[in-house]
């Protein structure tokens, strides 16, 4: 029936065993279903079930021929039953071994059983403990065997077949076939017979029958010929059928030796040409991984230390001026702090960038940032906010916005516009006096948008480069960071659009070509019908418009923001305003940036109450005893004896009953962590130093996800005019119910 390799295979290595046939059965025989190492788990299982874990496993691995025998690739003979107890005897005897009667698992016949003949082949070593190891075994089917044996067989008989060493005590029936003579030379045909017991074989007409006991391996087997028409000789049969028997064996041994030796060896030969090659990418990956590893460092060093070293001098002549005896005595020593000032600010805000642009392009390059496309109004969602954020007081620009006013495309608004913004900058630091022009238009079908100045241009051979990372700064005095250009790239691309600079381009003023660089989105303008016009719900701080392009070009806005609204009793829309006093907890391990938040916050809520903590385990505790109508969790803390993260501490405050308003903190993007833990909103820090910016931080915080809150363009209104004094009121100006009542009215 076939002829197999049965492996000992430990636990260890099943799974590169099945990975391997996996491979082989899904390239040379496709219509294979293979399903791994599979078994009779159970000593009464009738089906085959996927092998449970054992220490070790000898599957048949290897099989001729496969097609015929799929059921039994990878059959564990190791499971359970006869099969396990014939393994069991070649290892620990180190001798051939039949199994008992089996049904096999591929025979379509109702009355035809088989039998495994499994050997441990021959020891040609020396060590100990060493064979036996591997099987080899060939599945015999009674009825081909019995076939086989009358094939030269002159006379008309019934041939039975008896297994003397059956594990139930008795001899077991094997098979039985009448044997049909077709004449000289012409073979037999076979006719199964129905299995009858060997006892009541031997009272039915002994004159007529012979019987004689034959060694099969391990075992005797009984072999009975009875005579049909009282003629017959049986001394023929017996020795062709045991001789049959051995040949078929030794036949089926010496395949499977030269056969798997030859397998083995090419086997290994393969693995040591794979791990050669694992080896070499792992060494090449390490010393690419160690390059670029040097190039980001010596990257970072080169373009931080000049903006420090100008923040530290700077700050160094601030020091000096206001420890004199009479500070700031003239305007001349004012006008010259405010610029040391400007320069620190500049310093700062320079780093800050690089560090957002190198993190936004770090998720860029690594397919980790997220691009969501939905229909926008480039005009109102993109161009107008990014035109209003690079307007600059005493400059000679001017900026031009150039772009229907009812052209709808299906983008991304917030990364379309931080592209925009990149690429409306660059233009900036180039461009001392002329314009910069956003443009945005149908062309061939498609929407475009692009960036044109009046600068000194893009020389001829820095072209091909221009969007490459770590681009040496196109502009004399070095500025840039090198990767702006390469982030809008890398957010065009997973737009599935298209950045290029138009060679073409110039900008109509001598001696200065200018620079057009143009964003090509790929996508059909959408119909204004199919438009669907909204005032844009208002989003997290992380992924607003404001959030990503950062807190100079928020604080460039122009008198119209975005502050949050809601429905009044009339139908109207009303700016919400932050509660007049409400209990606030602020959880961050850094007490000057502690210090900082509530100075910062009371610019513009003076009459809030704050509370601190610098790790979660205190704000537990703190919450149990306290009511707060507000806690500010940042994301990493550290303590003495335990450590809990900001969200393990809002699973456990939630756990714990706590109701109201929490807000995640971190400089990373951690919103979904935070919102899974349980957390109402999430915000980047540090916070905005701005009022306007603040206030509408504080009310998105409180109010994000309220019903009937919305944000649309008004001009901002606030109903308290607040002065910067540093110190909280007192308790009593407002008792709880009253800042518990106007904390929780947009509910009502």
């Amino acid at each position: 029936q076939a002829m197999q390799f049965d492996p000992n295979i430990s636990h260890d290595e099943r799974d590169y065993y099945e990975n391997e046939a996996r491979e082989y059965y899904a390239e040379n025989f496709p219509h294979i279903s293979y399903r791994g190492f599979v078994g009779f788990n159970y000593a009464n299982s009738t089906s085959l079930e996927p092998r449970l874990e054992a220490p070790y496993y000898f599957p048949i691995h290897y099989m001729e021929p496969i097609i015929g025998n799929e059921a039994a690739i990878d059959l564990d003979y190791h499971a359970s039953g006869s099969r396990k107890r014939t393994v069991l005897s070649c290892m620990n005897n180190g001798e051939p071994a039949l199994t008992d009667r089996l049904r096999l698992v591929q025979e379509t016949d109702a009355v035809a059983y088989g039998v495994v003949l499994m050997t441990p082949g021959v020891n040609l070593t020396s060590q100990v403990d060493v064979w036996p190891k591997d099987l080899a075994s060939i599945v015999i089917r009674i009825p081909d065997l019995l076939k086989r044996a009358a094939e030269n067989q002159e006379e008309d008989a019934e041939v039975y077949l008896y297994d003397n060493d059956d594990s139930g005590g008795a001899p077991l029936f094997l098979g039985a076939a009448r044997v049909i003579n077709r004449g000289l030379g012409a073979g037999a045909d076979l006719r199964p017979i129905e299995e009858i017991t060997l006892d009541t074989l031997r009272g039915s007409a002994p004159d007529l029958r012979t019987e004689e006991v034959v060694k099969a391996a391990n075992k005797n087997w009984t072999v009975v010929v009875h005579a049909v028409d009282g003629t017959f000789e049986a001394d023929h049969l017996l020795p062709i059928l045991g001789g049959c028997i051995m040949f078929v064996a030794a036949c089926g041994l010496a395949y499977w030796v030269v056969t798997n030796t030859l397998r083995i060896q090419k086997l290994n030969q393969m693995k040591a040409a794979a791990d050669a090659e694992r080896a070499a990418l792992i060494v090449d990956n390490a010393n690419q991984a160690a390059k670029a590893e040097r190039e980001l460092n010596d990257f970072i060093a080169h373009e931080v230390r000049n903006p420090v070293a100008a923040a530290m001098a700077a700050t160094t002549f601030v020091r000096a001026a206001v420890n004199e005896e009479e500070p700031l005595r003239s305007q001349e020593d004012i006008q010259s702090t405010r610029d040391d000032i400007d320069i620190v600010a500049n310093a700062l805000k320079f780093v800050n960038d690089l560090l957002r642009n190198m993190l936004d392009l770090h998720k860029a390059s690594n397919k980790q940032m997220k691009v969501t496309l939905s229909p926008a109004d480039l005009m109102h969602d993109v161009m107008e906010p990014v035109h209003a954020m690079l307007q600059r007081r005493d400059t000679k620009i001017s900026f031009v916005l150039d772009c229907p006013d009812d052209l709808y495309v299906n983008t991304d608004r917030l990364r379309l516009k931080q592209v925009m913004m990149n690429l409306g900058r660059n233009s900036v630091k180039f461009v001392e006096e002329g314009f910069v022009r956003l443009r945005a238009d149908v062309i061939d079908g498609n929407v475009e948008l692009s960036v044109e100045d009046s600068g000194p241009g893009v020389p001829e051979e820095k072209r091909d480069k221009l969007f490459n990372k770590f681009q040496e700064s196109l502009d004399m005095l070095s500025q840039g960071t090198g990767i702006g250009l390469h982030l809008c790239k890398n957010l065009v691309d997973l737009m599935g659009g298209e950045i290029f600079l138009d060679s073409d381009y110039h900008s109509g003023i001598k001696g200065y070509p200018g620079a057009r660089i143009v964003v090509r989105l790929n996508q059909q303008p959408l119909h204004p019908d199919h438009h669907e016009f909204s005032t844009h719900s208002y989003r997290s701080h992380s992924k607003a418009e404001d959030g990503d392009l950062h807190d100079d070009q928020q604080n460039t806005v122009s008198s119209k923001t975005a502050p949050l609204t809601a429905r009044s009793d009339d139908g109207n829309l009303e700016p919400l305003e932050l509660p007049y006093k409400i209990s606030v907890l602020f959880v961050d391990d850094d007490p000057i940036l502690r210090k900082l938040f509530i100075r910062t916050a009371r610019t513009v809520a003076p009459n809030w109450d704050f509370r601190q903590a610098s790790n979660g385990e205190t704000a537990l505790q703190l919450v149990e005893e306290n009511s707060f109508d507000l806690v500010f969790m940042d994301m990493y803390m550290a303590s003495v004896e335990k450590q809990l993260l900001g969200t393990e501490t809002v699973v456990q405050l939630r756990q714990k009953g706590y109701q109201n308003r929490i807000c995640g903190l971190s400089a990373n993007d951690k919103e979904s962590e935070f919102l899974e833990a349980g957390a109402d909103v999430f915000s980047f820090k540090p916070f905005p130093c701005e009022k306007k910016t603040l206030t509408n931080e504080l009310c998105r915080i409180l109010y994000y996800n309220h019903p009937g809150a919305e944000v649309r363009t008004i001009e901002p209104q606030y109903a308290r005019d607040v002065s910067v004094s540093g110190s909280s009121a007192s308790a009593e100006e407002a008792s709880p119910d009253e800042a518990s009542s106007e904390f929780k009215s947009l509910d009502q």
